[in-house]
């Protein structure tokens, strides 16, 4: 079994060209089955009628007024294991702007990079969901 096996990843970007990239990056190392939203519109029906995602990797800016942060946090809501990773090329995003238990790529990246952020943020989300029940 390939490391991404049976992983359902978002991907949700402005930039239709940014988002193939990213597609043919995670679909290369097979077992990936992925989801592309062209910005925060479409990845808010994507989380909504898909019964599953794994992580989100969504750009920090967006068309309109919902960032690619607004948006993980909404997905995190919804969805408490949810992995997470922001991605920007914009140089003034910093890491305090990135949600909780999140990881920051910053653009360009390469595919090897793109798999080990999403493959930790799922050990991030665990973490957050096994404190959250020892909270409870």
């Amino acid at each position: 079994m390939t490391m991404g096996a049976d992983k359902v990843i978002l991907l949700v970007d402005d930039d239709q060209a940014v988002l193939e990239a990213m597609q043919m990056l995670l679909q290369g190392r097979g077992g990936y089955v992925v989801h592309c939203a062209v910005g925060a519109a479409g990845a808010v029906n994507c989380l909504s009628s898909h019964a599953h995602v794994d992580v989100i990797v969504a750009d920090v800016i967006l068309a309109g007024r919902t960032t690619g942060v607004d948006l993980c946090e909404l997905g995190r809501r919804l969805h408490p294991q949810l992995g997470l990773v922001v991605i920007s090329a914009d140089p003034k995003v910093e890491a305090e702007m990135i949600p909780e238990r999140s990881l920051y790529l910053r653009k360009p990246f390469g595919g090897e990079e793109l798999v080990a952020a999403i493959e930790h943020s799922q050990r991030l989300a665990g973490q957050l969901s096994a404190d959250s029940a020892v909270s409870s």
